[in-house]
């Protein structure tokens, strides 16, 4: 596939992330998670006022995946997000019909430089621990499992997360 990443900064370019969003999150974590989780998690995280929130206050930025003119897939990250030496990758996702076709590959390509450009050294992601195959993608790419944690998320929800950690 020929992907095109383009920074989001329209509010339509928004909208079209928290699109993804939505739909990825429900094929991925809808087996994982408890009823109603994903809901919770995509308007906490992934709605627009959630996404603007995170552009202007916490410096995240986030970039669409497009081929043939169709959003596809997304990643976000923060540099230094909470005050780290490092760069946060908080989001990849994918649509099935982007998977295994190179994104990943391009997207994290883009993470790293960003990172680089920031003058960090490494890269910091959480993966759910029951997301098998993501920890294995992110594996192949040269992260490491450092740690395990579980995040309260509000209204009885938890993340049960493994960190992992890139050094580049």
């Amino acid at each position: 596939m020929d992907f095109m990443l383009k920074k989001v900064e329209t509010a339509e370019e928004i909208a079209a992330l928290c699109q993804v969003a939505k739909e990825v999150w429900h094929l991925t974590y809808d087996p994982l998670l408890p009823p109603g989780q994903v809901d919770y998690m995509v308007e906490k995280f992934q709605s627009p006022p959630a996404v603007r929130e995170q552009m202007e206050q916490e410096n995240y930025q986030y970039y669409l995946l497009w081929e043939g003119g169709v959003p596809g897939g997304f990643v976000g990250f923060s540099p230094r997000y909470q005050g780290r030496e490092e760069m946060f990758l908080s989001k990849v996702y994918l649509l099935p019909a982007f998977r295994g076709q190179g994104a990943v590959k391009r997207v994290l390509s883009l993470v790293e430089e960003e990172a680089r450009g920031q003058g960090l050294a490494s890269i910091r992601l959480t993966v759910n621990k029951e997301n098998h195959h993501a920890a294995e993608v992110y594996r192949h790419y040269g992260f490491e499992t450092v740690e395990s944690v579980v995040t309260d998320i509000g209204h009885g929800y938890v993340m049960d997360d493994y960190i992992m950690v890139k050094k580049i």
